[in-house]
């Protein structure tokens, strides 16, 4: 699948901004499964982006703008292939492999509760829900995704990005970032490694509509030998595959956030966020 995205974030400040500085994380990744042919960034005011690579592996963009302005527009442009590629059901996942992996050894980062993904007493409370793992691990993190698919609404205005787990937890609402959330805590609370992927789900036919198409996206991937990585989207209760364009990989939305930054000025600005995607058709199929 071949896949153009276009994602605008645009500041307009309630009064000039002496400097502002700026860092992205909104290049999508090349690995075994997409890769990324185009990525183009336009900044204005006009500024000089810098890339570098976090301990995670991301790309990583920063610039600086110092001359005095009111507004600030980040338009990224990305070409990206998706590979068609078969989703397997994780049946053979574990607990006896999980702790017999070498690499498990080094996945503190996505065990221990971070920023967003606490290990609070709302987390238990929801885990017994569900039930324990048991020894077959796999099919568990598919019911913890089901769970939160059938036992939360999506509601676009019930949290923000400073939300957490537990006000998702409590009010059993939010949208992709808090549903992920949730299911990294309760798969670090079952020692389970877990970690935060931001991205793009791409629409499906009118028939077979998704949550959280046309904008930023989010969820969850658990590692379960000897599949290694595998995702999980709870807000609609899939299996990751090349309807998913990956961006960005963390403990949580603190790590991978699109786009975050400091400035000297007023308090206060609006902020408006847009992304577009459209399916190309190959050369073959013209």
């Amino acid at each position: 699948m071949n896949v153009l995205i276009e994602h605008e974030t645009r500041y307009v400040y309630a009064a000039e901004v002496a400097e502002s500085y700026t860092v992205l994380h909104i290049q999508p990744q090349s690995d075994t499964r997409q890769f990324c042919t185009r990525f183009e960034l336009f900044v204005t005011p006009r500024a000089r982006p810098r890339t570098y690579f976090d301990r995670f592996g991301n790309a990583v963009q920063h610039f600086a703008i110092l001359p005095k302005h009111r507004f600030l527009s980040i338009r990224a442009r990305s070409q990206v292939v998706t590979m068609p590629h078969t989703v397997v059901f994780p049946l053979e996942a574990t607990r006896a492999s999980l702790e017999s992996d070498s690499a498990s050894a080094e996945m503190w980062d996505y065990l221990a509760e971070s920023q967003y993904a606490k290990m609070v007493p709302e987390v238990d409370e929801f885990s017994a829900e569900i039930g324990a793992p048991g020894d077959e691990i796999g099919p568990w993190v598919q019911s913890v995704s089901r769970a939160i698919y059938e036992g939360f609404s999506y509601e676009k205005n019930a949290t923000s990005v400073r939300s957490t787990v537990v006000d998702s937890l409590r009010s059993r609402t939010g949208v992709c970032q808090d549903f992920a959330h949730v299911m990294i805590a309760v798969l670090r609370r079952a020692n389970i490694p877990a970690r935060y992927v931001s991205g793009y789900i791409i629409r499906g036919s009118e028939g077979d509509p998704v949550l959280g198409a046309d904008a930023s996206h989010a969820w969850c991937e658990a590692y379960l030998p000897p599949y290694g990585w595998m995702g999980f989207d709870p807000t609609n209760n899939l299996l990751i595959d090349e309807h998913y364009v990956r961006v960005a990989v963390g403990r949580d939305y603190g790590d991978v956030s699109p786009v975050r930054g400091v400035y000297k000025g007023p308090n206060s600005s609006d902020m408006s966020v847009n992304v577009a995607m459209e399916v190309l058709q190959s050369q073959s199929q013209q």
